[in-house]
């Protein structure tokens, strides 16, 4: 892998819970976005700037136990909860960078970005014969 020379800025550029019904009692979810954007230099000695994005949706859940109700034994697992609106508003930077960790998104996007930067790069000003694009070979038809 050619190496890149820089600095990757990442920012938060979607927070959006969602509330559980219309009386907005709990948050059920989260909607996170998450822009990443490297300046520096490519394996040329180029420099460059790219960004690239990723979103994506978490439910909130617990662990439960027979423990925890003193029922059903021998019953485990995950459940969903909602949050108060309170504490998704108290805890929004936890909540949205353990989503972002849990699923890699750094490097992730780090990747995106690599791999943008290590593409073929189109001619976008490419000479064209003075009488135009060249005819294609009768022959070829």
């Amino acid at each position: 892998m050619a190496h890149l020379s820089g600095t990757y800025t990442y920012t938060f550029s979607r927070l959006d819970p969602m509330y559980n019904n219309s009386l907005k009692t709990g948050v059920e979810s989260l909607v996170v976005g998450l822009n990443c954007q490297f300046s520096g230099l490519d394996e040329n000695g180029v420099s460059v700037v790219e960004g690239a994005y990723i979103d994506g949706t978490t439910g909130f859940s617990q662990w439960y136990t027979d423990l925890d109700t003193g029922t059903h034994p021998s019953s485990s697992g995950y459940i969903s909860v909602n949050y108060t609106p309170e504490y998704v508003s108290g805890n929004i930077s936890g909540l949205a960078n353990e989503y972002v960790s849990g699923l890699g998104w750094l490097h992730r996007l780090e990747d995106q970005i690599y791999s943008r930067l290590h593409t073929p790069i189109p001619w976008s000003d490419f000479p064209f014969p003075h009488d135009g694009i060249p005819p294609v070979n009768p022959e070829d038809e």
